[in-house]
């Protein structure tokens, strides 16, 4: 009788384990939000005046699954795409970039130079010490909300002097 009552007791753990299998499947593809952190995130200030301006951020992906940033918003502004900065025959360009992916267990800098969040067409003037609330909308962990400080270049950094408030926009 006891191993009766054992042979059930197995049985319906596997039954209830393959039931279960799928929605656990299902669960490690979900992606949870709190898999993208974003770090050192800051918006540069630029004069009362100017039409853009452009955010940065160290943004780091804990999940096992690669994701894309496939927009951006930001209610400071009419626009907010995606920028790249690249050397060209001795003269710096910036690239709009349709999408950009974070690497799993990975990170992507946003930074002065390189890749950067363009605030364009601004509705409103932006003071130091206010933050900027931002929207990154994921292809899989979906609209990632954050509010990054608006600040002047960090100490030491070596693109601090690098004025977003005149690149042509031009694509």
């Amino acid at each position: 009788m006891r191993s009766l009552d054992r042979l059930k007791t197995v049985l319906c753990v596997l039954i209830i384990m393959g039931l279960m299998a799928p929605l656990a499947k299902a669960e490690m593809r979900h992606a949870k939000k709190a898999d993208i952190q974003a770090h050192m995130g800051w918006v540069r200030a630029v004069p009362p005046v100017a039409a853009t301006t452009a955010a940065y951020m160290m943004l780091h992906n804990y999940s096992k699954q690669d994701d894309r940033i496939i927009s951006i918003e930001s209610p400071v502004a009419e626009a907010v795409e995606i920028h790249t900065s690249e050397m060209s025959n001795g003269t710096m360009k910036m690239l709009k970039l349709e999408d950009v992916t974070v690497p799993a267990k990975g990170y992507i800098m946003f930074e002065p130079a390189g890749h950067h969040i363009m605030l364009i067409n601004l509705k409103q003037s932006l003071k130091v010490g206010d933050m900027v609330p931002l929207t990154l909308i994921f292809e899989d962990h979906g609209r990632i909300d954050m509010q990054l400080p608006i600040s002047h270049p960090p100490e030491g950094s070596e693109h601090g002097d690098m004025d977003h408030s005149s690149h042509d926009m031009n694509h």
